[in-house]
């Protein structure tokens, strides 16, 4: 039973970290109309998130080798949160950019989720399963992110 809570909170923030990857795609663009921003902001609002999960990875991996997996994933959902509250409510430019930056470096948690996973499989047939339902929840989050996204711009 253990392994399947376990199972269910990497599953969960795979979920939650692609989900909101989907909803901010179609988002975006109608934040910088409020800003009078144009395609050159939005690039670097894109940018700057896969640029701080690209930094952070290996400093969560390694903070993941070192207190656990679970405190990682745990710590990288909440600060996703907290980087979603921050976009969702900025009134300037800047706090976007320190929203998808907060989210950024919460999002170089999927190489923890695959490692935890994988620590948590029996055997090889077991891991082989478990990764299929990471990249079927990857698969399903960027299908419902971005209807969602487009709701709440709407």
């Amino acid at each position: 039973m253990q392994l399947q809570k376990e199972k269910i909170i990497i599953i969960s923030t795979v979920f939650v970290d692609v989900l909101g990857i989907g909803i901010i795609i179609p988002v975006l663009p109608f934040y910088l109309e409020r800003f009078e921003s144009g395609a050159m902001m939005l690039t670097a609002l894109f940018s700057v998130f896969s640029l701080c999960s690209f930094l952070s990875a290996p400093v969560l991996g390694a903070l993941s080798d070192r207190i656990g997996r679970r405190p990682v994933l745990l710590l990288s959902i909440f600060s996703t949160a907290v980087g979603w509250f921050v976009f969702a409510s900025a009134g300037k430019i800047w706090v976007l950019f320190l929203g998808r930056i907060i989210d950024g470096m919460a999002a170089g948690n999927f190489p923890i989720a695959q490692s935890y996973l994988s620590d948590i499989s029996k055997n090889e047939k077991e891991r082989t399963a478990n990764f299929g339902v990471i990249g079927a929840i990857f698969g399903i989050a960027f299908i419902v992110g971005p209807v969602f996204g487009s709701l709440l711009s709407s």
